[in-house]
């Protein structure tokens, strides 16, 4: 058995043993997240399999559940074997990114008559400059190996875990070069001379969609300013191109243009999310890139909804669907945002007919390639279609169906991005006290708090601190009191 295996069936076995126990006490699991506390969400996903809280809440467990500490040793057993599965990934990343195999004749470090020092993974704690560091240290050792196309994988250590972006080791190499040149792109700098390469456009696409991983991992402001030069550089070399060149560097730079912009939303800078979509709706309008000019139009919806002018939601939504040769996944998620509309409107009928319209486009939807990227709106997934329904309910005020269909969204959430799902659990907060749960409200609030802090968040934030005054009269409770307190502390 492999070692992934082993560590995937450890935490399985803990979930089902959470289970077990909580079935032979009589507990429901919305009982055993009150007294943990925790979310019901959270008791959910650990009992599927898909998540493994830390040390606190399997002591907690041990104790409410009087399992004689079962739970726990179980617990460090699983991180046991996690942490050694971690090592193993890091120190085998670092080996293929030299082009080495263990155990063959290059794992000494000598790579072609060459020596290779190895490098430590990226630390993306350090902030943004440190892509950039890791970058030009990658760089310094590109040579007769740079046209190989065997796999690598850039190792990243954020938060105390070490995360891989599987990549080519071409991309890489050209990854590596593009970053250090970053170092010195600004607006005032003139344009590169000589002609450009049009391989370039291809280490655009595949640079922001590395980029687009990192921020589902490691949260916007880590990487906002690299995605900023990188813009800068893009639109250095569109000057200078010419034809069909120039076109396809304006259809990539209207991809970066919306990329900055979904992230100063999220950073809480909404004159600049507005600025950037802007831009990327006036290039791509210039380069005739239709498809991406429907995926701005359904953008532009989706920031209406909550943000003035929403009679035009739906009048955005519907402009995207009608655009010619518009990819399946956009005009899901324009559905979506037109079903948003409706539920502004108070037309629950509409609403569910428009989630129902966008789950059969989804359905539809041709599976990508490993060479096709990150296809415009990969991310209207069912967990996504999920807690967009709960978002309709709860403004068409029905909250225990938003609560239902948040609670599904996140335990169907992929682990790794932490940033949607701390916005989804500030959601199910709201959703919580609107069924008059203040203790559950305050509980899963808590959790989506921490998560912003991770990240970064200001969606997640604000939703937590838009919750304070409406709990304030629930302080006497202990969850409440802890979640007011911790809103005090950090601001």
């Amino acid at each position: 058995m492999s070692d992934a295996k082993r560590v995937e069936e450890a935490r399985k076995a803990l979930g089902v043993a959470l289970a077990r126990w909580r079935h032979a006490r009589g507990l429901t699991q919305l009982v055993l997240a009150r007294r943990v506390p925790t979310s019901r969400t959270t008791i959910a996903g650990v009992e599927g399999g898909r998540q493994c809280p830390d040390r606190i809440f399997w002591r907690r467990c041990d104790v409410i559940l009087g399992t004689g500490g079962e739970l726990l040793t179980a617990h460090d057993r699983y991180c046991q074997l996690k942490q050694q599965l971690d090592r193993q990934r890091i120190d085998a990343a670092q080996l293929r990114r030299w082009g080495e195999a263990e155990g063959g004749p290059s794992s000494a470090g000598d790579h072609g008559g060459r020596r290779l020092a190895a490098a430590p993974p990226l630390h993306a704690d350090a902030g943004p400059a440190s892509v950039v560091e890791f970058a030009s240290r990658f760089a310094d050792t590109r040579g007769e190996d740079r046209d190989s196309a065997g796999a690598a994988t850039l190792a990243i250590m954020a938060g105390g875990q070490a995360f891989s972006f599987p990549l080519s080791r071409r991309v890489l190499f050209e990854i590596a070069a593009g970053l250090t040149t970053l170092g010195v792109v600004n607006g005032t700098d003139a344009a590169p001379q000589g002609a450009v390469d049009p391989a370039v456009v291809g280490h655009f696409a595949q640079l922001r969609a590395f980029l687009v991983r990192a921020d589902d991992r490691l949260g916007g402001s880590t990487i906002l300013s690299t995605v900023e030069q990188q813009i800068a550089l893009i639109a250095l070399l569109r000057r200078q191109a010419r034809g069909q060149l120039r076109d396809q560097l304006l259809s990539a730079e209207a991809r970066w243009s919306e990329f900055g912009g979904w992230l100063s939303d999220d950073l809480g800078d909404r004159t600049a999310g507005e600025r950037w979509l802007d831009r990327a709706a006036s290039i791509a309008q210039e380069a005739d890139d239709r498809e991406f000019s429907a995926y701005v139009l359904a953008r532009r919806a989706q920031r209406m909804v909550g943000g003035g002018d929403e009679d035009r939601v739906v009048g955005l939504a519907q402009a995207a669907s009608r655009v010619p040769d518009a990819p399946v996944l956009v005009r899901a998620f324009a559905a979506v945002q037109q079903a948003h509309g409706h539920a502004i409107a108070g037309d629950s009928t509409a609403f569910q007919a428009g989630i129902e319209r966008a789950r059969a486009l989804v359905a539809t939807a041709p599976v990508p390639g490993d060479s096709d990227g990150d296809p415009l709106g990969s991310f209207c997934t069912p967990p996504y279609l999920a807690a967009q329904e709960g978002e309709g309910w709860l403004r068409l005020d029905q909250p225990r169906r938003a609560i239902d269909s948040f609670t599904t969204a996140v335990n169907q959430w992929p682990d790794r991005y932490r940033r949607e799902r701390g916005v989804y659990l500030s959601r199910t907060a709201h959703a919580y006290l609107a069924a008059s749960e203040p203790d559950q409200a305050a509980t899963v609030a808590t959790e989506a708090l921490t998560l912003a802090a991770t990240t970064g968040s200001a969606r997640a934030h604000r939703n937590v601190t838009a919750l304070a005054p409406r709990l304030a009269a629930f302080a006497n409770r202990p969850q409440v009191r802890h979640l007011l307190d911790h809103l005090a502390a950090t601001g």
